[in-house]
């Protein structure tokens, strides 16, 4: 429930940001009326240096009322600019990071708020023989004081936002965020490279009721369902894709006949799951990278042609996808805490290089009431990530240097279970690109990257082995059956 309303609340985050400081002005109007009205009894108190007559608040509010709408208007045409900005020379996509910056709402709501405060004040300002002392012309000079400090800030934060270097580590900051928060959310869970097979007698499908975005995934209630149907969940989807009204997102293998409860299921199943209208990066770290992908492809981009900012991006476009490769397996598992203990210990041999047939019956049947999720599709991942960066950049040498340099980075993190997909996708490279270059040099820059590329992953390749066989020296010899026989008798 806190991620579904983290989600709903981001979309609402402008008109919060901006709503709450035109109901501040409005809230301090309606007590300085009732001040200067006599109402609240309180203006007796305040020093005579802080009241001001009628006539000269009237003068002081009348100013501002219209100076504080100027710029408003002002603040509202460079928030406008600078949307046409990163529309056309960034990414449509980056101007989110712009809108749900806090200080550009709140500067524009606490210029409209101003308006109304004064407005406000002025109406009800009312002339008497007595000459009422009047507290609203002073405290609308210090709402003016704080409005020009806010003013301040917002055309600082606004250069910031226009320089492309500033923008990009920004982008960056907050896809590492993400990606923390996606790693941090999995790592306590057991994982697999591949699916095991499951011996039951019934699978069932459940679609899907909506045509949307998932952007959250309650795996709380799929364990829960799990439990109850003693089956093993396969979702089939992830975090980020579209899907289509009756489209299969998830299976269930289970021995028990659910014909009757599939309905119910199907419910609880959607109701695990956020749709939303647009994507969003808050739990889905490709949106989050796709920013700064799309970023590079407008730099290269005949408009533009500006590839050394997508070099500069490739770089840290790797710090991201060297934390994906550094994850192992490829499905994360969800169980009883009280079946944890049993899992953990067979998952080695579930693994696709170990089934023989002796433990393959075994291994079968060895997760029941269990999730599996893709949660690190590497492969796909990493091709999906570079696709058009590789097709708009291969006739670059530099950009093509750029892209060896970043599966480099990559290769250098990566895990085990992912060291033949960046071999593979080091392959798909140098194919892609190598025939596109006659001149030696350029020729000679691609071959060193490749063969560099193709030396780190032996030697991680040589270090893994070296960890495994150090692994089966510490392990305790097994003792057989014979032994024990042979130990009784003595």
């Amino acid at each position: 429930m806190t991620e579904k309303w983290n989600l709903s609340f981001e979309e609402k985050r402008i008109w919060i940001s901006l709503g709450g400081s035109i109901l501040f002005s409005f809230l301090l109007a309606v007590l300085v009326i009732l001040l200067d009205t006599r109402i609240i009894a309180a203006v007796d108190y305040v020093p005579n240096w802080a009241l001001t007559s009628v006539d000269l608040a009237r003068a002081i509010l009348s100013l501002l009322a219209g100076s504080l709408l100027t710029v408003a208007t002002f603040t509202f045409s460079t928030m406008l600019t600078i949307i046409t900005l990163y529309t056309s020379n960034f990414s449509p996509r980056a101007t989110e990071n712009f809108l749900l910056n806090r200080t550009s709402m709140q500067t524009l709501g606490i210029f409209l708020g101003g308006f109304i405060y004064s407005l406000a004040s002025l109406f009800f300002m009312r002339s008497s023989e007595d000459e009422f002392l009047v507290v609203s012309a002073t405290v609308a000079l210090v709402y003016a004081f704080g409005a020009v400090i806010s003013f301040t800030r917002f055309i600082y934060t606004s250069s910031e936002y226009v320089q492309l270097e500033k923008l990009i580590h920004r982008l960056y900051k907050e896809a590492s965020d993400v990606f923390d928060n996606y790693i941090q959310r999995f790592k306590d869970y057991p994982t697999l490279k591949h699916l095991p097979d499951m011996s039951f007698m019934y699978t069932y499908e459940v679609q899907a009721t909506k045509s949307a975005y998932i952007e959250h995934i309650s795996f709380d209630t799929l364990k829960a369902i799990a439990d109850e149907t003693e089956s093993n969940v396969i979702v089939s989807i992830r975090v980020g894709h579209f899907v289509t009204k009756g489209q299969p997102v998830m299976e269930l293998k289970t021995n028990q006949k659910l014909e009757e409860d599939m309905d119910a299921i199907t419910k609880r199943v959607n109701d695990s799951f956020s749709y939303e209208s647009e994507k969003s990066s808050m739990y889905d770290p490709d949106f989050a990278r796709t920013k700064l992908t799309e970023v590079a492809l407008r730099a290269v981009s005949p408009g533009i042609n500006d590839p050394n900012t997508a070099i500069h991006i490739l770089k840290y476009k790797s710090l991201l996808e060297k934390r994906l490769a550094g994850l192992p397996g490829k499905y994360v598992i969800f169980h009883n805490d009280e079946e944890e203990g049993e899992n953990e210990v067979r998952l080695e041999e579930i693994e696709e290089e170990k089934y023989t047939p002796a433990n393959k019956e075994k291994s079968e049947n060895e997760y029941t009431n269990s999730v599996f999720y893709r949660y690190n599709d590497f492969a796909e991942d990493l091709h999906t990530g570079y696709w058009q960066l590789v097709f708009y950049m291969q006739q670059d040498i530099s950009g093509v240097n750029a892209l060896f340099e970043a599966i480099e980075t990559i290769a250098y993190s990566t895990h085990e279970d992912n060291l033949g997909f960046v071999k593979e996708y080091n392959d798909y490279l140098y194919n892609m690109t190598s025939s596109n270059f006659e001149q030696p040099f350029d020729q000679n820059i691609i071959e060193n990257n490749y063969e560099r590329i193709k030396t780190i992953l032996k030697k991680k390749e040589s270090e893994f082995e070296e960890k495994k066989e150090e692994a089966e020296d510490d392990k305790p010899e097994e003792i057989t059956e014979e032994q024990i026989e042979n130990e009784d008798k003595d």
